[in-house]
């Protein structure tokens, strides 16, 4: 199969599928911007970063969700979530930021990160074993207390896969 570009409309592209959300018990003041710029290194492995107007499968994309308070009280018990879309997203391990990241597979029980699972060998034992990235579905992070004019940044990086191709563009 052909290795080809897409072209990402950030807006429509973000909103649609890697929209950050926020969870906490007065969210009414907090503004979200997300934002996705592409990594990457030249032969000496100097990274580089750019807007990620385009990118192909393989490509390094680095999300940035900014979470700021523009009300006049703190918000507190704040939780900044990151999803990650199936067959076109891979979270790479540890690029998390802040580093104690929580992570899930289905939205609902979240773990902190690294997940593990109970694994049945072929000789009848169990064994943990880490549960792959490419099966994180979302990521979360325990922001806390967010104070009036304060913001909040969380970043992690994310590996393109193959894109699902749908009638009229690329889901």
């Amino acid at each position: 199969m052909k290795t080809r570009e897409i072209s990402l409309i950030l807006g429509i592209y973000i909103a649609a599928i890697m929209p950050a959300t926020v969870m906490a018990a007065n969210d009414a003041d907090i503004q979200i911007a997300l934002v996705a710029h592409r990594i990457t290194f030249d032969s000496s492995g100097k990274e580089t970063i750019t807007p990620a107007l385009k990118a192909r499968p393989g490509d390094v994309l680095e999300y940035r969700a900014t979470y700021r308070n523009h009300g006049k009280k703190p918000v507190s018990n704040l939780l900044a979530v990151l999803p990650i879309p199936a067959n076109s997203l891979t979270y790479i391990q540890a690029s998390a930021n802040p580093q104690r990241v929580w992570a899930s597979l289905d939205g609902r029980k979240f773990e902190v990160a690294p997940l593990m699972r109970a694994t049945l060998l072929p000789d009848g034992k169990r064994e943990t074993r880490p549960v792959p990235v490419s099966e994180y579905r979302f990521l979360r992070w325990d922001i806390g207390e967010l104070k009036p004019g304060a913001q909040v940044i969380v970043t992690a990086r994310m590996r393109m896969t193959q894109l699902e191709q749908v009638a009229g563009g690329v889901k």
